[in-house]
């Protein structure tokens, strides 16, 4: 009797409707996320001081998928929203006739790695965008390099597939 007691008030003093963030672990890097509203939050670590990529594809391919990219440089932190056309082809999405969907973001590099947080609507369409649902699948490009520039090979990249 007293089990369930105890487990009414941890139920009640921390609500049985709260979220916690989801994450991931994809080899050195961690990726956090949470939907409020109709807002995405991103958080992920790398261990390298270069940039920082989560792309969102309805597949498992890079062709397709809207790949969000930061950067942390002495200048500041810098974050552009491509559209991957082809193979090694990612194309801002301003040049292809859309516009950015980065609400805001920022990013730190302490000891060697990087941190970047960046949100994005979760009602996104257009040919260059995907609505985010909670709950639904989606897959996860999941990518970091050793350099700061966008043009720049990754060091990792991993896709995943994931439950929003």
């Amino acid at each position: 009797m007293w089990n369930k007691i105890i487990l009414l008030v941890v139920i009640c003093l921390f609500g049985i409707n709260q979220k916690a963030p989801n994450h991931i672990k994809v080899e050195q890097m961690d990726i956090s996320w949470e939907i409020n509203k109709d807002i995405i939050e991103f958080t992920a670590t790398a261990p390298d001081d270069g940039w920082i990529a989560i792309g969102i594809n309805s597949e498992d391919n890079i062709i397709g998928a809207n790949l969000y990219m930061i950067n942390v440089t002495k200048n500041g932190v810098l974050a552009e929203d491509f559209y991957v056309v082809s193979a090694g082809n990612p194309k801002p999405v301003e040049e292809l006739g859309s516009k950015s969907r980065i609400i805001n973001f920022s990013g730190e590099e302490i000891n060697g790695k990087t941190k970047v947080k960046f949100s994005i609507p979760t009602n996104n369409a257009d040919d260059y965008h995907f609505n985010l649902k909670e709950g639904e699948k989606t897959w996860l490009v999941c990518a970091y390099s050793m350099e700061d520039e966008f043009d720049h090979h990754s060091r990792m990249r991993k896709h995943v597939k994931v439950i929003l």
